[in-house]
């Protein structure tokens, strides 16, 4: 039995397609999961609490900066009347309104905020803090 040097190499290349597969598969994934935060147009310094209470982080985020400007994610809302029409339409969607308050935003304009919010059948609102120590100043 003469067995030739050729027969016996087995072919030991890589094969590529399922490593192309996986990694498409693992882009696809990561791509699903990702999850997009909006930043606001304008910066917002939020207030400091002891007191902290976790709630759902979606959509629907409404920013109000210290001079009164208000948007919600990423979409800039000119006055509260544009924003109850919005609140109006987007009424099923919203589970939780998240308020984001510049620490040194007028009261009353965040609690007309809320008043719009409360008139348009959203009941859960959230007011957001900045997470960290009590300072107390």
């Amino acid at each position: 039995m003469n067995v030739s040097r050729r027969e016996k190499r087995k072919d030991t290349a890589l094969q590529m397609a399922p490593m192309i597969d996986c990694v498409f598969l693992l882009l696809i994934f990561f791509m699903v999961a990702t999850v997009m935060r909006i930043p606001p147009p304008f910066q917002v310094e939020l207030p400091d609490s002891k007191e902290r209470q976790e709630f759902p982080r979606k959509k629907f985020n409404l920013n109000i900066s210290a001079d009164g400007q208000m948007a919600i994610d990423d979409q800039v809302i000119p006055n509260l009347d544009e924003l109850s029409v919005f609140l109006n339409k987007n009424q099923t969607k919203i589970q939780t309104l998240i308020i984001k308050a510049d620490k040194n935003a007028k009261h009353g304009v965040v609690i007309d905020v809320m008043e719009r919010a409360k008139q348009q059948g959203i009941d859960t609102l959230a007011i957001a803090i900045r997470e960290g120590e009590f300072r107390g100043d």
